[in-house]
């Protein structure tokens, strides 16, 4: 008998290509970013870093959406509820939160992971998404507060610390936590939740290899290893 796709299924298929597309943009612009440290134009560097930022929080939007419409993994309930709020920091816990309700042992062990999870959240979405708000209304200089009466002098100063290694970073750690919450959602009861239990551990172990590998590495580093090799054409 072969085999029938459902219309959760083409959909997700078909909303996969925004994600895919987004993966595209993100080499595009860390190429530019590349080139520009090359010529040693900061202000080009500063440019495309914004929108190096922009791609990663429509790609981290993007890849929720993903998550959320995963076959068999969500009721229709249970997406609505979560696409329901518009900050994409809470669509974030719902999501988890979700996913975890469906697990039968409620012991501790479940609480912790949820609180894990989203600190881990908070630290790589929430000020990042206050930044990109700031950006996409305009403020890619000078930011001002949400009623766009005053200068706030934090995301300023956030603002000229972000560069491409760190927005790197947040895209792999992303990935890793991506994974996490897929586990989550592909876990079944009848299986143990074994989904979830193969990805857990070793993604957070992952998550630390990046932090632990890219604290000490400056933009200067980059731009300095960069010199070495040939531009491609």
């Amino acid at each position: 008998m072969p085999n029938v796709t459902t219309a959760e299924q083409s959909f997700h298929s078909k909303f996969s290509k925004n994600v895919s597309q987004l993966e595209s943009a993100r080499r595009l612009v860390n190429s530019q970013i590349n080139n520009a440290l090359r010529k040693n134009d900061d202000h080009a560097v500063k440019l495309y870093t914004n929108i190096y930022l922009m791609v990663y929080s429509s790609w981290s939007e993007a890849y929720l959406v993903k998550l959320i419409h995963t076959p068999s993994g969500f009721t229709e309930i249970e997406k609505k509820a979560i696409l329901r709020d518009r900050d994409v920091l809470n669509k974030w816990k719902k999501c988890v939160s979700t996913a975890f309700s469906k697990f039968r042992d409620n012991g501790s062990e479940i609480p912790n992971k949820k609180q894990r999870i989203n600190s881990l959240l908070d630290e790589y979405l929430k000020i990042q998404a206050n930044i990109r708000n700031k950006i996409a209304h305009g403020q890619w200089v000078y930011p001002l507060y949400s009623k766009n009466l005053k200068h706030d002098p934090d995301a300023l100063l956030y603002m000229s610390m972000i560069d491409v290694i760190q927005i790197d970073t947040w895209f792999e750690i992303l990935k890793e936590i991506v994974e996490i919450v897929r586990g989550l959602i592909d876990s079944k009861p009848g299986n143990n939740h074994k989904a979830h239990y193969n990805e857990y551990f070793t993604r957070l172990s992952n998550i630390q290899e990046i932090i632990e590998s890219r604290k000490s590495w400056t933009l200067d580093d980059k731009r300095s290893r960069l010199l070495l090799k040939p531009i491609k054409r």
